[in-house]
């Protein structure tokens, strides 16, 4: 059994040293299984807010525009007559969400107009096996920790004369599973670096530097400190996929070539300019919709940035979740062995449910903390150790039934099943119990005057009915010892009144030995001996056979008070471990026995089976 236990734990520690391990030096793949967890919780906490962000505005290329002002691409000088219409309701900052890697036709205009210094214009940066396009900017540096910043492989940007003042990346982070849930705010190039819209948008706004450095933990700052970003262990940030401070407004580009928006509406806000028009193939999977405009996310991590609360994970939320799983399957575990499955489960289900309701308190101060590492681990747990407990339960129900369905009657069989922890004995223990020995007078004279298969039937007649009788009044049968019978109470399951039930099942086995002999005409007759006390119970013998017995001084006592019945007139003798026990019994007057066992007289009271003992 110990040698069991012993290897639940140990395959429980390998197994879960083997899945933390695999999280924690596998952080790539067990953030991307964490990815959906994430998703999810992001849905669930999508606010409804009525109001509309005063600072910011998206000016759509929608697909009413493109109905109104004819499919795309335009004219390069129609584009110019919207970019100036936007700048005449004076924005604050206006970031354009469009490329121009191409010449064409009213390049000169629109050349014109992106120089204006509220303006930024955009650049993607690919893979190294992209050809480039255009030039890199050189205006934004990193200048303290720089070596984990991603590097530009490749590039594509406007053609140099439309290039404006301030350029920016708006390429997002694609997951391996087509999602984007984050952008890099700054990767860079052997000269110099370039911000992406949204962090570009900010600090032109707060009027700081383009000089940047990475503080730990994980920290982007910029020269003044005036900007603080917490990024993901890749130098990524998270886009903040809802806001607490009310939804960005969209306005169509139509609109303000019409003239339709509210006198002031645009004035002093940061806009951005791009298109959720499907046919112009700017939109993304993220968390939120598998069909989502591409330059809201910049929007969203702009209005992160003015509310100084954006998205990042917490810096030890790995290892602190895979402590927190790990005290989790050890618990599981410890109720588990203890042969509590549903109280194991719902340790595991509580557990989860706690955890992921921290998860969400933190989610909405814009930590976040890992879900698989509990989920996972208190799920192996369970799948480990419940088939496995379920396999020794059935183990050892078919011990017990082996071991005591040939002592006890099939009904206290029946609760040993049910309960198991409470079996007295199952490892040698002292007990207060009662012993009773019966064996049967003139057994020897009998046996002699007939044939043995004879005798075998009688004997088994008579063995049957009281073992019968034993089981009646709840004791245990011990053994057979050729024409007598051993049996206790007391144990497997414990009797608070283990006296009072052997001396009422004494008297009824002689009057059950009496009807068997009026019945088979037999001439024998039973006598007992009782006596309680102290005794060690449980299995003893050998390692190659064993049997669930007792043991102690009480037990030799009755023995030789059942054989001292021949010396007084009363088949039943009680002795004074069990009179003790008794002591509003009415008891037949004190005899001294003397027995071989002991050099001074015994005390016993003898009664008949007729006697009224117990009130």
């Amino acid at each position: 059994m110990r040698r069991t236990f012993l290897s639940k734990w140990l395959a429980l520690f390998l197994l879960q040293s083997l899945l933390l391990g695999l999280i924690l030096l596998f952080p790539e793949k067990a953030r991307e299984l964490e990815a959906p967890l994430e998703d999810w919780r992001v849905r669930l906490l999508q606010p409804h807010n009525q109001q509309l962000d005063p600072r910011i505005a998206l000016i759509d290329i929608d697909d009413r525009t493109l109905a109104q002002e004819g499919r795309w691409p335009w004219s390069r000088d129609r584009i110019a007559v919207l970019i100036e219409t936007i700048l005449s309701r004076q924005p604050a900052l206006l970031g354009i969400d469009i490329l121009f890697p191409d010449h064409s036709l009213g390049t000169s205009g629109l050349s014109h107009v992106l120089n204006d210094s509220r303006i930024t214009t955009s650049l993607v940066w690919a893979p190294s096996s992209v050809p480039p396009r255009g030039r890199l900017p050189e205006g934004t540096r990193c200048t303290e920790n720089c070596a984990s910043l991603p590097r530009i492989g490749s590039w594509i940007n406007n053609i140099r004369v439309l290039e404006g003042r301030e350029q920016a990346h708006i390429t997002p982070v694609t997951d391996t599973d087509g999602v984007v849930r984050r952008l890099f705010p700054l990767v860079c190039h052997p000269d110099a670096c370039v911000e992406t819209l949204a962090l570009s948008l900010m600090r032109q706004l707060m009027g700081s530097t383009p000089e940047y450095s990475l503080k730990p933990p994980g920290k982007l700052a910029s020269a003044e400190g005036i900007i603080q970003l917490s990024l993901e262990p890749d130098t990524s940030v998270r886009i903040p996929w809802y806001s607490n401070s009310g939804d960005i407004p969209w306005v169509s580009a139509r609109a303000v070539l019409n003239n339709e928006l509210p006198e002031g509406f645009l004035q002093g806000r940061v806009l951005i300019l791009g298109s959720s028009a499907v046919g112009l193939h700017d939109r993304i999977s993220t968390p939120v919709a598998a069909d989502f405009p591409a330059m809201e996310a910049h929007g969203l991590l702009l209005q992160g940035l003015l509310n100084q609360q954006t998205w990042a994970s917490h810096p030890n939320g790995w290892i602190i979740s895979a402590a927190v799983a790990l005290v989790t399957s050890v618990l599981i575990a410890l109720i588990l062995l203890q042969q509590h499955p549903l109280w194991a489960s719902f340790t595991a289900v509580t557990a989860n449910g706690l955890w992921w309701l921290f998860l969400l308190w933190q989610q909405q101060q814009g930590v976040f903390w890992p879900q698989l590492t509990l989920l996972a681990s208190s799920l192996l747990t369970l799948a480990l150790l419940i088939p496995w407990t379920a396999l020794d339960a059935m183990r050892a129900r078919d011990i017990l039934q082996h071991q005591f369905s040939h002592y006890v009657a099939p009904q206290v069989m029946a609760r040993i099943q049910r309960q198991p922890e409470q079996v007295i004995g199952l490892e040698p223990e002292r007990r207060l119990m009662t012993v009773l020995f019966a064996d049967l007078r003139n057994f020897s004279a009998y046996a002699a005057d007939i044939d043995p298969e004879r005798l075998a039937e009688v004997l088994q007649i008579i063995m049957d009915r009281l073992t019968r009788t034993i089981h009646q009044h709840g004791g245990t049968v011990d053994k057979y010892i050729g024409d007598a019978v051993m049996a206790f109470w007391g144990a497997p399951l414990a009797d608070a009144d283990h006296a009072g039930h052997a001396i009422a099942a004494a008297q009824a086995l002689c009057l059950e030995m009496k009807q068997i002999g009026l019945e088979h005409n037999l001439p024998l007759e039973l006598s007992v001996g009782i006596n309680s006390g102290e005794v060690v119970v449980g299995e003893f013998g050998s390692s190659h056979r064993r049997s669930y017995t007792l043991i102690g001084a009480p037990v030799n006592l009755a023995a030789h008070l059942e054989a001292a019945t021949r010396q007084t007139d009363t088949p039943i003798l009680v002795g004074e471990g069990t009179h003790r026990l008794l002591p509003n019994a009415h008891w037949p007057e004190r005899v001294d026995l003397s027995l071989s066992s002991n050099t001074s007289p015994t005390p016993a009271w003898g009664i008949l089976p007729e006697s009224q003992v117990l009130s």
